[in-house]
């Protein structure tokens, strides 16, 4: 419960520091901190970014539909960061950057579960998944000049994805159309009768269970005695929904893990004031019932707003590591991250790495499934308002800090990260920006 006196006592300081702030975006936070220095800075002269259909889209994309959408700016991400990234020992560019054909938020998936490489990425198409296979068509190092990369794309601006991206668990693939009607669907297609009724263009998240059993998260609206309120629900295989989130409690974000048999969920409830962090367990009975663990209120950060967003990274076995770019104080924002090792618990302590200023959205994803836990994470490159951003890889330690390996890009914004491990010891990262959606290879260095 995040509404109880104990814990209007513990968020009471942040709430009023909170009321002081003028605006929605943190503010100068100074310099970075020792640790994000470390991430290489480019002296080369800029490369550009390869641009190279991985396939011809169908019929143009349905509008993205994303609630609160920034309006597009022309520029392409600047790929001077790529020159110093691809020679960085710790995050080295094996293929790409490439620009695919479709542009949105983008879900990358192995075939193969258990080879985990060549990975596909995955666009909604207004509630049906298009897969997509990165065709890279040139080596790093012999990237064709700007305006012969635009020659190859086509002057046309790519075809639009919906939001949110897709997701994939046991065979099964999650969409949501622009209606926010969420469908079910085996990998390969079939009809399938929805099984979700969520909020248009919100975040969903699906992980598998034992037993090729799947749970999936998304936020719907509901009419409460205090008036509209979204919440976060949980849909077991295509069973009933049931309530996520404690009751009293708003929900603007949620996302599943897998979880010590069943399933760990964590969701962001974002306010005018501030914005409860919240995560509980879920597991299946011995009736085939969902159960879900106590409500834990991890975290209290500063004021929010609906675009906030976090990720859960985990493991093999554990622990796990909550991730939510906010406020730490009146003056200071960063990434927090919150361990999770046997269950969640109220007021967990949180390891901070800053950033040079406030963002809002902060776009972040992180690993699941594998060691150690990758980071893709947007911050400002400096402090002065304005800055341009950069897209930082990471690793986090055991006490999860967060130590960076690269920049492998930089741009005017981002707008969705996704990253996967390979079991060949490479990162795959895509990203979103105004001009596209990216997609490249990286090698881990020692």
């Amino acid at each position: 419960m995040s509404c109880s006196p104990l814990r209007a006592c513990l968020v009471a300081l942040p709430a009023l520091l909170a009321a002081c702030r003028t605006g929605s975006s943190a503010p100068d936070a100074g310099p970075a901190p020792a640790a994000d220095a470390a991430a290489p800075a480019s002296s080369a002269a800029p490369a550009p970014l390869p641009t190279a259909s991985a396939a011809a889209p169908d019929a143009a994309a349905p509008d993205a539909g994303a609630p609160d959408a920034a309006a597009p700016d022309a520029a392409a991400p600047d790929a001077g960061a790529d020159a110093a990234a691809a020679t960085d020992a710790g995050c080295k560019l094996r293929r790409g950057p490439l620009a695919l054909s479709l542009r949105g938020p983008a879900l990358l998936w192995a075939p193969d579960e258990e080879a985990r490489s060549d990975f596909r990425v995955i666009f909604n198409r207004d509630g049906v998944a298009q897969h997509v296979a990165p065709a890279f068509s040139a080596l790093v190092g012999s990237v064709p000049p700007r305006d012969e990369a635009a020659a190859d794309a086509g002057s046309a601006e790519p075809a639009r994805a919906s939001w949110p991206a897709c997701e994939v668990a046991a065979g099964f693939v999650f969409c949501m159309d622009q209606a926010g009607t969420i469908r079910r669907t085996a990998m390969y297609g079939g009809e399938t009768p929805p099984i979700g009724a969520g909020r248009r263009g919100t975040a969903i998240s699906a992980v598998a269970l034992p037993g090729g059993r799947t749970l999936l998260a998304f936020l719907s609206d509901r009419k409460t005695t205090e008036g509209v309120v979204t919440q976060a629900f949980a849909v077991l295989d295509d069973r009933p929904a049931v309530t996520l989130s404690e009751e009293g409690s708003g929900a603007t974000f949620v996302s599943l893990a897998p979880w010590k048999g069943g399933a760990l969920a964590m969701y962001i409830d974002a306010r005018s004031a501030l914005t409860p962090v919240h995560a509980r367990t879920l597991d299946v009975t011995a009736e085939g019932k969902l159960k879900l663990g106590p409500d834990a209120v991890l975290f209290v950060g500063d004021a929010g707003e609906s675009r906030m967003g976090g990720a859960l990274g985990i493991g093999p076995e554990g622990p796990a590591y909550v991730l939510f770019p906010a406020s730490k104080d009146m003056s200071d924002f960063g990434m927090a991250a919150i361990r999770i090792d046997d269950a969640p618990r109220d007021d967990m302590p949180a390891v901070w790495s800053l950033y040079p200023n406030g963002l809002s959205p902060a776009p972040i994803a992180a690993t699941q499934g594998v060691s150690p836990i990758h980071v893709a994470r947007v911050r400002p490159v400096a402090r002065e308002p304005g800055s341009r951003h950069a897209l930082e890889i990471g690793q986090l330690d055991a006490a999860g800090r967060f130590q960076p390996r690269c920049v492998a890009v930089e741009g005017k914004s981002f707008k969705h990260v996704a990253i996967e491990a390979d079991r060949d010891g490479s990162l795959w990262i895509a990203y979103t920006t105004a001009a596209g959606t990216f997609v490249e290879q990286r090698a881990l260095g020692p």
